[in-house]
């Protein structure tokens, strides 16, 4: 069972440039969340404590993406990300992909994004 959090848009304030953390720019996070194998009658139950509440999961990374802080690469904020996510939810969730792709980046050249893959 995975659980597929797509495109979540945030305007974030991390950046290794001053200006970046400053301003702040546009960033995308996809999650992927596999929770352990169940049998599928769990899933008939329609009880949402058999699985993971994704809104709970799109509040803690809405938190983390857009607060003002000194991060500087999107690398940590993944690997942030997957240990509040699995601290959140110790129990219930096996691995987790994170992607992040920044937009708007300073550099001098054509390039639509940069983006990272963390699994923990």
């Amino acid at each position: 069972m995975k659980i597929k959090l797509n495109d979540m848009q945030f305007h974030s304030y991390i950046g290794f440039y001053p200006a970046e953390r400053e301003v702040g720019q546009d960033i995308t996070v996809n999650l992927t969340l596999t929770l352990p194998d169940r049998p599928l009658e769990t899933y008939l139950s329609d009880d949402l404590t058999q699985t993971v509440n994704y809104g709970d999961v799109y509040d803690l990374v809405t938190a983390m993406a857009t607060a003002k802080n000194e991060i500087k690469l999107i690398e940590t904020l993944a690997a942030q990300m997957i240990q509040a996510i699995h601290q959140q939810f110790p129990n219930e969730i096996e691995q987790i992909n994170v992607r992040i792709k920044k937009h708007n980046l300073p550099i001098n050249g054509i390039l639509d994004s940069a983006e990272i893959e963390l699994v923990g």
